[in-house]
């Protein structure tokens, strides 16, 4: 396990590297939604973030990682993680929020349900395209991430996991709850830091510090990021409805 760290009051400080997938794509050449994105891999873009993000955390100290599961969060993984060893565990709670299985295809309000749909997250009974609450998404990603740090075993861990995992995690950390899914943009393959302070007497969390939010190396100061992926997924299908 690597070294331990305290803050300077004695307090046991953990590290997490909070990782996205890198780039995917969930719209088909036709514009339309693929038939089911919880299998979509990483595209070539993607593999080419993962490949750059492996250089840069080549030297960074990690003893225990783990992912969603889904392929896209496993390739992620392997790629940045790739010649260490260190297993790469499965949390399935960490998956992405689910949308209906009959409504990926269509049938939703291209601005209110996929474009800004995440500014609605704390709105009552809010689903994101007819299917997961996400209070209750919210609820079992916290969940997930209290168990974690619950467990022995690790100072440094890497989750890779997907945009709105990140989004409830980061809205856990700071205290903005649902708020998070508008206000915390997450591209493709970003890393974001933080630290957890736990009590010297036991495992209570005293503090949670953010030391870092969606990193990227191939647009890091956003130069041109002027949309988030939902944003930029609805302009795909006007587009198609449009010339159709």
């Amino acid at each position: 396990m690597t070294s331990e760290r305290k803050a300077l009051d004695g307090a046991r400080r953990r590290r997490l590297y909070l990782f996205r997938h890198g780039s995917v794509d969930y719209v088909d050449r036709n514009g339309g939604w693929v038939a089911d994105p919880e299998i979509v891999e990483l595209n070539e873009k993607g593999r080419a973030q993962a490949s750059a993000m492996a250089g840069m955390f080549r030297d960074i100290a990690v003893d225990r990682a783990v992912c969603s599961g889904l392929v896209r969060t496993r390739q992620t993984g392997e790629t940045i993680l790739a010649g260490r060893r260190i297993e790469l565990e499965v949390i399935s709670d960490l998956e992405e929020i689910r949308p209906a299985k009959e409504e990926v295809a269509g049938g939703q309000d291209v601005f209110a349900d996929v474009a800004f749909s995440h500014w609605r997250a704390s709105d009552d009974d809010a689903r994101f395209l007819g299917g997961e609450r996400y209070s209750d998404f919210y609820a079992r990603v916290v969940g997930a991430m209290e168990s974690l740090l619950s467990s022995e075993g690790w100072n440094h861990l890497a989750i890779f996991a997907h945009g709105g995992t990140n989004a409830a995690v980061l809205g856990w950390v700071t205290g903005l709850g649902l708020a998070a899914f508008g206000l915390l943009d997450q591209q493709t393959c970003c890393l974001n830091i933080v630290d957890f302070d736990t009590a010297v007497d036991g495992g209570e969390v005293v503090r949670k510090t953010v030391r870092a939010v969606n990193i990227t190396l191939d647009d890091p100061l956003k130069r041109d990021r002027h949309a988030g992926d939902m944003e930029i997924l609805a302009g795909r299908l006007i587009k198609t409805r449009s010339n159709g």
